[in-house]
C-alpha cells in the first residue's frame, strides 16, 4: 500500500521534511548543510582553504519538459559560509552571475577554474569579487547535451586537473597554463585514492579506474589492461521507493515486480572517501550517486598488487536511499571535517531532453514531475560515534581550517594529516605559493621510516610541483622509505630527469637498484618509466627491462607497461629475450604478434592502396598465417629445417605468372634466395601445391600472393584472381 501511494505522489517537500526520507546504513545520520534559498540546481562544488563552500548551479537545466530557456544566462557560481560553526551555511554570496549551463569549477591560484560551455576560465579572487577573467581554452567542451559533455576539473595528486568525458588535462606552471592530452576518461565525476589513481563511471558502469599512471601507457599499440578498467563487475541497486520515472523503465528487466530499478541507468559523481570521521573500513570505499534510483551506493574496493576490484559492501540494500523521488544526488565530496557531502539537484527531471522516451515523458506530465525548479541541498553524512551523539544529534563543532594563514611549515605539517582533503590542500597551496626555505623539511619526510597517512607520497608530489625531482631526492624516495607505493611515486617523478644527461644516468642507477624489489607495485612503474630513458641507455633499460620481463612478465599488467616501453624496439627486445630461457612464453608470442601487426600496420600507412587493395591484403594475411606461416615463419624469413624466406626473395616478387605456377602446382628444391642456395637438410626439399585446395579459390589466392608481394622487404605489383585463373587453365594438365 506504502509502494502505491510512493509510486503515484512526489511531493515537493521541505528540507526538514527530506531529512526524514532517508534510510542509511546502521551507525549514520544525515544532516542538512544548505538549502533553497541560498542555492539552486547545484551541480558541482569545491572547499576553499578557508572551509567555505563554492557552488556551480545550472539554474537554466531543463526548466521544463522541452528544455525550453536553457540558453539562459541565468546561473551562478555562489560562496557559501558557516558563520556561526554550527555546521550549517547561513551565507550565500554571489561571485559570478549570468553564466549559461556552467558545469565545474576547482580553487586554483587565488582564484577559480570554471567551466561554462565551450569554454574554460580562471578569474581572480578579490576579496570574493572577480578580478581579471583569462581564457584558458576555448574548446574545453563543445556545445551540446549537458549529458555529455566534459566536467569535474579534479586537481589530482600528480599536480595535473583531470576531466571526465575529456581527453584534456591543465596544469599551471608559472607563468602560464600548459594544456595537454590525455587518455579519455568517464561521463560525470571523477575521485581519486590515496596514491591518486583515478576512478570515474559511466551512467551504466558504476566504477571503472586506472591501474596505472596517466600518460605512461604507450599510445602505439592498443592496450587492453590498465587505463579506463572496470572494477565493478555488479551494477544492482536497491531504491527503497518504486522508481518508474527512469528513462528506460519500460524496457523488459529494467524494473522489478514492485516498479523498482534494478540496475545504474544514471552512475555519476564517485567518491573514494579519504576522510578520518567514518570507521576505519570505510577508508578507500568507493561511493557512487544514483538520482535516478534515489540512492548512493558503497562499495568496498580490494588490492592484489597494481590490480583493483570493488563489491558491493551490503547486501539487497544501500549506503543512502530515500522515499522522495526528487532527491537527485549528482556529486560525492570529502569535506574538511572528515565526512562525506553529497550535493542534491533536488527536482523532478533529471533526464535531459536530447535522450527523453516517450514512456518518461509521460511519468513526468502523470505526476507533476516538471515543476517546481530552483531547488537544491547539500548533506552531510555523519558517523555516530557514541550514544550520546546519537540521543542529542548534535553537530560536532569542527575549527574552520583557515589553511590560507597558515604558514608554509604548519602546512608541510598538514601533509601527515589523517584526512586527505588536508593533505591534498596543503599540497596545492604549497606548490602555488612555490616556497622553496621549506624543501628541507618535505625531504625530512622522506628520510623517516614511518609511513604516516601517505605524507611521503604527498612530499614527493609537492617537491614535484615546486620543479624539484632531482636524483637526490628520488633516491630518497626509493631507498629509504621501502614502502612500495613511495617507491613506486618517486621512481614516476624520476622520469622528470630524462633530458639532462648527467642526471639521467644517476637516475638509471637508481632504477637498476630498485629492481631487486620484487613488490608487484614496484615493478610496474620501474616498467613504465624505463622507457622515458631509453633514449639516454638503450642498453641498459633494456636489459633491465628484460629482467623485469622474466621476473614478472607473465602479468599482463606488466607484460603491456614493459612493450610500452620499448618505444619502437620490439624487435630488438624479442632476440634478447629469445637468449633467456626464463623468458616466459606469454611475453614472447604477444610480442612476436605485436611486432606483426606494426609490420602490418606499417605497410598499410606506406603503401599507396586503394581501399579494395588494403581488404585484399588483410585477407591475404589471415590466409598466409593459416596455409603459409608454418614454413616460411610470420615475418617470412623462413623457418629452419622447413623452407627459405619469402622476403628479400626474387621468387615473390619476379613474374607473378611464376610464383602462380609455385603456389599451384608446388616447387622441388635446391632454390637460390637473395645470393643463397637452400637445400636439405638446412630446409626441405619440396613444396605442396593448393592446385587441388577446393578452399583455395582464385580470389583467395590472389589476396595470398598480393600479401606477400607487398609485405615485408617486398614491393611488387598486386596479383588479379584473372591472372590466377589463366595460369589455372594453361597448366591444368601438369602433374
Amino acid at each position: 500500500m506504502a509502494d502505491s501511494i510512493l509510486f503515484k505522489s512526489a511531493p515537493v517537500l521541505t528540507p526538514e521534511q527530506a531529512l526524514h526520507t532517508f534510510q542509511l546504513a546502521d551507525g549514520f545520520r544525515v544532516e542538512l548543510v544548505a538549502s533553497e534559498p541560498l542555492i539552486q540546481d547545484p551541480v558541482a562544488m569545491s572547499f576553499d582553504e578557508k572551509g567555505r563552500l563554492w557552488v556551480v548551479e545550472m539554474q537554466s537545466y531543463m526548466p521544463d519538459i522541452k528544455g525550453e530557456g536553457e540558453e539562459q544566462k541565468k546561473s551562478r557560481i555562489v560562496i557559501l559560509e558557516d558563520q556561526d560553526g554550527d555546521g550549517y551555511m547561513e551565507n550565500s554570496k554571489v561571485f559570478l552571475d549570468s553564466l549559461v549551463l556552467p558545469r565545474a569549477i576547482s580553487i586554483v591560484n587565488g582564484g577559480i577554474l570554471y567551466a561554462e560551455p565551450p569554454n574554460l576560465w580562471f578569474v581572480k579572487n578579490i576579496d570574493d569579487r572577480p578580478g581579471e577573467k583569462i581564457l584558458i581554452d576555448s574548446a574545453y567542451t563543445a556545445d551540446g547535451n549537458p549529458e555529455h559533455l566534459a566536467n569535474g576539473l579534479m586537481r589530482g595528486i600528480d599536480n595535473w586537473i583531470y576531466n571526465a568525458k575529456s581527453s584534456t588535462r591543465y596544469r599551471f606552471k608559472h607563468p602560464e597554463w600548459i594544456t595537454e592530452e590525455t587518455e579519455f576518461r568517464g561521463q560525470w565525476g571523477m575521485t581519486m585514492d590515496n596514491y591518486g589513481r583515478l576512478f570515474y563511471n559511466t551512467n551504466s558502469n558504476q566504477l571503472r579506474a586506472d591501474l596505472v599512471p596517466p600518460n605512461s601507457m604507450g599510445k602505439d599499440a592498443s592496450f587492453s589492461h590498465g587505463i579506463n578498467e572496470q572494477i565493478a563487475e555488479n551494477q544492482r541497486i536497491f531504491p527503497v521507493r518504486p522508481t518508474p520515472g527512469v528513462n528506460r523503465g519500460y524496457q523488459e528487466n529494467m524494473l522489478d515486480e514492485n516498479k523498482r530499478l534494478r540496475t545504474f541507468t544514471a552512475a555519476c559523481g564517485p567518491l573514494i572517501y579519504r576522510g578520518n570521521q567514518f570507521p576505519a573500513e570505510f577508508g578507500g570505499n568507493a561511493f557512487v550517486a544514483e538520482p535516478a534510483g534515489n540512492l548512493i551506493k558503497r562499495n568496498i574496493v580490494s588490492e592484489k598488487g597494481p590490480y583493483l576490484k570493488a563489491r558491493q559492501a551490503y547486501k539487497s540494500q544501500e549506503f543512502m536511499a530515500s522515499t522522495d523521488e526528487r532527491f537527485r544526488p549528482v556529486n560525492l565530496y570529502n569535506g574538511p571535517d572528515g565526512n562525506l557531502y553529497v550535493l542534491d539537484m533536488y527536482r523532478g527531471i533529471i533526464q535531459h531532453k536530447t535522450y527523453l522516451t516517450d514512456y518518461l515523458r509521460g511519468q513526468i506530465l502523470d505526476r507533476g514531475l516538471e515543476k517546481p525548479t530552483g531547488y537544491g541541498r547539500i548533506y552531510r553524512v555523519v558517523y555516530e560515534r557514541n550514544w550520546l551523539t546519537t540521543l542529542t544529534k548534535a553537530f560536532k563543532k569542527q575549527p574552520q581550517p583557515a589553511l590560507d594563514q597558515a604558514s608554509s611549515l604548519k602546512l608541510v605539517n598538514c601533509l601527515s594529516h589523517p584526512n586527505g582533503w588536508w593533505r591534498d590542500t596543503a599540497q596545492r597551496l604549497l606548490v602555488e605559493r612555490n616556497n622553496k626555505s621549506i624543501v628541507p623539511e618535505l625531504t625530512a619526510l622522506l628520510q623517516q621510516k614511518e609511513y604516516k597517512n601517505h605524507n611521503q607520497i604527498h612530499a614527493i608530489w609537492t617537491l614535484e610541483g615546486m620543479g624539484i625531482h632531482e636524483p637526490e631526492i628520488i633516491e630518497l624516495g626509493v631507498q629509504q622509505t621501502k614502502h612500495p607505493k613511495v617507491v613506486a611515486t618517486s621512481l614516476r617523478v624520476g622520469e622528470r630527469n630524462n633530458n639532462t644527461a648527467v642526471a639521467a644516468e644517476e637516475v638509471l642507477n637508481i632504477y637498476e637498484n630498485a629492481l631487486q624489489n620484487k613488490n608487484s607495485i614496484v615493478q610496474l612503474q620501474l616498467a613504465l618509466s624505463l622507457g622515458k630513458f631509453i633514449k639516454v641507455d638503450s642498453k641498459k633499460v633494456l636489459d633491465m627491462l628484460k629482467s623485469i620481463a622474466i621476473e614478472k612478465g607473465a602479468d599482463n599488467l606488466i607484460k603491456e607497461a614493459i612493450i610500452s616501453s620499448l618505444n619502437g624496439r620490439e624487435k630488438e627486445f624479442l632476440s634478447l629475450l629469445k637468449r633467456e630461457s626464463r623468458s616466459p612464453p606469454a611475453m614472447l608470442s604477444y610480442l612476436e604478434e605485436l611486432i606483426e601487426e606494426k609490420d602490418t600496420k606499417k605497410i598499410l600507412e606506406e603503401k599507396d592502396f586503394s581501399k579494395t587493395e588494403k581488404e585484399g591484403f588483410l585477407a591475404g594475411k589471415s590466409l598466409y598465417e593459416k596455409n603459409c606461416a608454418g614454413c616460411h615463419g610470420k615475418d617470412g624469413e623462413g623457418l629452419s629445417s622447413f623452407a627459405p624466406p619469402l622476403s628479400n626473395s626474387h621468387w615473390v616478387t619476379g613474374k607473378e605468372e611464376r610464383l602462380i605456377k609455385i603456389v599451384l602446382h608446388g616447387l622441388k628444391g635446391p632454390v637460390t634466395v637473395d645470393g643463397k642456395v637452400y637445400k636439405k637438410p638446412e630446409v626441405q626439399d619440396l613444396m605442396p601445391g593448393f592446385k587441388d585446395n577446393p578452399e583455395l579459390t582464385d580470389q583467395k589466392l590472389a589476396n595470398l600472393l598480393t600479401y606477400i608481394r607487398k609485405n615485408w622487404e617486398n614491393d611488387a605489383d598486386a596479383v588479379e584472381p584473372s591472372t590466377i585463373d589463366t595460369v589455372r587453365e594453361e597448366t591444368r594438365d601438369r602433374k
